[in-house]
């Protein structure tokens, strides 16, 4: 695997005078590092780690989900999970359709998705559909919010989702069983396993639902009727295992398994819909690591066998995809002196795809790599971190990506970050090889990011804490990618576009514990205007426009309490217009939702169970998140969640 990964270094090195660079200032480094080392041989409260995000993303805005939150939403979508607790925007095409993340007024293609550092985006997509993947099955969820391609490669313009799990050693044999019901007819179960000794851990997962999302809806003329052929039926099952090796070496092996059977429902402009789609997704990895005081070592390699079938009867269609993408990575991650950590590596992608809309399988070799160095000042706090990186693809030049980023502590209380960065997103293979249309000659999408932000604590008490925050960014994307009409009528991708995006996120959390009851207030608030500022001769009427499918605003509140095993969680969400074509002539409305949970935690010496009543969509709104795809209405579900 090592010689793979130098081996695919050394042809990319040949391919960019950038390299180089990139090459003497790690050597540079090393030899600095090589004569500090007899001198330096530990450094209190300092120690190397194994995960790259956590070490070079210093002035980074990282949101993650608590865990009480996750408790309490066990087992519904990561997709629904964010549209609730989140102000990111989730496109949802209808209960049962895919639901693709939005960050900072960007679209799907430009926010990544990762599971454990691999990307779950497809190929040929360039996207990942949330509605798939269950909030049962990880018990770490995060958000990275703003420009982070120096650190993620291709995709992350507008941010990333991050689903992993945290492996225990120390525990013994552990066993979750959850199992769910509504009144919409969903049902779903699923159970994990978590096990530990001085050696190794394990945690599994199997999950499943079955939901024919046959809710009713009000159509154009009023009147009330089932959506139809909207069956949707899922499995998915995660296994991740570590193992010790010795003190300092480790072996990890992960695998998920995904399968989706749905029926694919007509919008409101149709009559009827016959058309169905099957999806299946295997992924795979295993990870060597090398972990001391000073220094470590990463080796991984991924494989992911992804299969769709889509069919329509009468469409005359039967279109089978199968796209395979092999990953590996190589790390290494060195202290220097007291303050300093120096991390390089190389990344290489071979993605094959098999298609029908192409001409014949298409290879896509990609690679890239990559250069850190992160300051942090223990005695008053000061962070900082520089990442270079340099991709590689077939086909086209990618910009070289810089990305520099810092924390300050300004007082006791208050804290600012600064980062500016430069980002890119590759075209997807259905841009470049879909047949008519595709454009081989595409440029990729890149950007410029810059945001600042500031943290106050504002009240600590032994009964209240409270604490805001507040960033502004702002980003300009070049060579955006649009399908386009050209002269025989066919729509093909071109580089036409470039879009102003700014904003401000407001985001507060308070604690409090009084009188026996224990809660948290959670709020966020997203101002997303993204604008074209540059576009084809012929739609120059569109500038300064709002991006279409990008709500301007956006709120999120969650108010939780509990008292001994009892607790009550209330979830508010506010959705603001969102223009449905790019002349910003018309808008789907702005909606709110209102959702309810209560429930009670029975506990044993060794076991015990929780039982959970919910109302989604409390107020009963009529909204669409997309054009035409209508949204359930109320609804009420009962759970329960059994561990042993």
């Amino acid at each position: 695997m090592v010689g793979f990964c130098l081996v695919c270094t050394l042809i990319f090195l040949k391919m960019s005078i950038r390299v180089p660079f990139l090459t003497i200032c790690i050597f540079s480094l090393l030899n600095v590092s090589a004569q500090l080392n007899d001198t330096v041989l530990s450094i209190p409260g300092v120690e190397i780690k194994a995960d790259k995000i956590s070490i070079f993303s210093a002035g980074l805005k990282i949101e993650k989900i608590d865990s009480t939150t996750l408790y309490v939403r066990k087992g519904i979508s990561v997709a629904t999970l964010l549209s609730e607790q989140s102000p990111v925007f989730i496109r949802s095409y209808s209960s049962g359709g895919i639901s693709t993340l939005s960050m900072r007024g960007t679209n799907s293609t430009q926010s990544g998705v990762f599971w454990n550092g691999i990307n779950l985006s497809q190929p040929n997509m360039g996207m990942a559909d949330l509605s798939r993947i269950s909030t049962f099955e990880f018990s770490d969820i995060s958000l990275q919010a703003g420009g982070a391609s120096a650190l993620l490669g291709t995709g992350a313009l507008g941010g990333s989702l991050h689903l992993s799990n945290t492996m225990d050693y120390s525990s013994p044999i552990k066993t979750s069983v959850f199992i769910s019901g509504s009144t919409a007819g969903k049902f779903g179960a699923a159970i994990k396993m978590g096990a530990g000794g001085s050696k190794i851990a394990y945690i599994g997962s199997l999950s499943g639902d079955w939901n024919p999302n046959d809710f009713k809806y009000t159509d154009f003329n009023g009147k009330t009727k089932h959506l139809d052929h909207a069956l949707s039926k899922s499995v998915s099952s995660i296994h991740q295992a570590e193992y010790k090796l010795n003190t300092k070496q480790k072996l990890s092996a992960g695998f998920w398994y995904q399968l989706t059977d749905r029926q694919i429902p007509p919008t409101m402009t149709m009559a009827t819909s016959d058309q169905t789609q099957w999806d299946r997704a295997i992924r795979s990895s295993l990870q060597w690591q090398y972990i001391e005081k000073r220094q470590s070592f990463n080796i991984r390699t991924a494989y992911i066998d992804e299969k769709e079938l889509y069919q329509s009867q009468s469409a005359l269609i039967d279109a089978f995809y199968h796209l395979n993408t092999l990953q590996s990575d190589f790390e290494y991650k060195r202290i220097l002196g007291k303050q300093f950590t120096i991390g390089f590596g190389t990344t290489t992608h071979v993605i094959r795809a098999d298609v029908p809309y192409y001409e014949d399988i298409e290879y896509q070799p990609e690679g890239a790599i990559w250069l850190g160095l992160a300051y942090h000042q223990l005695k008053n706090g000061v962070k900082s971190v520089l990442n270079l990186r340099q991709d590689f693809s077939k086909g086209f030049k990618i910009p070289f990506c810089p990305s520099l980023s810092a924390e300050v502590p300004v007082s006791k209380n208050i804290s600012a970050s600064l980062a500016i960065s430069r980002n890119f997103r590759t075209p997807t293979m259905n841009d470049r090889y879909w047949l008519p249309g595709g454009n081989p000659d595409l440029k990729p999408e890149e950007s410029w990011n810059l945001e600042a932000g500031s943290a106050f604590q504002l009240k600590q008490t032994e009964y209240y804490q409270s604490k805001i925050s507040i960033n502004i960014y702002s980003m300009f994307i070049n060579n955006m990618i649009q399908w386009v009409p050209g002269n025989t009528s066919i729509w093909s991708p071109q580089n036409v576009l470039k879009v102003w995006s700014r904003g401000v996120e407001v985001a507060s959390k308070t604690d409090f514990k009084i009188s026996g009851f224990n809660g948290y207030f959670r709020l966020g608030y997203n101002y997303t205007p993204s604008t074209y500022r540059e576009t084809k001769e012929t739609e120059q009427s569109i500038i300064n426009n709002q991006l279409i499918y990008i709500p301007i605003h956006k709120i999120a509140e969650t108010f939780y309490v509990s008292k001994g095993n009892h607790y009550v969680m209330f979830s508010y969400s506010l959705t603001g217009k969102r223009y449905i074509q790019s002349d910003n002539s018309k808008a789907l409305n702005s909606y709110s939702l209102l959702d309810f949970y209560i429930g009670t935690d029975f506990k044993f010496s060794n076991s015990g169970f929780r039982l959970q009543a919910e109302i989604r969509n409390l107020m009963n709104k009529t909204y669409q998140s997309v054009q035409n795809y209508p949204e359930p209405g109320i609804s009420f579900s009962v759970n329960l969640l059994i561990t042993i």
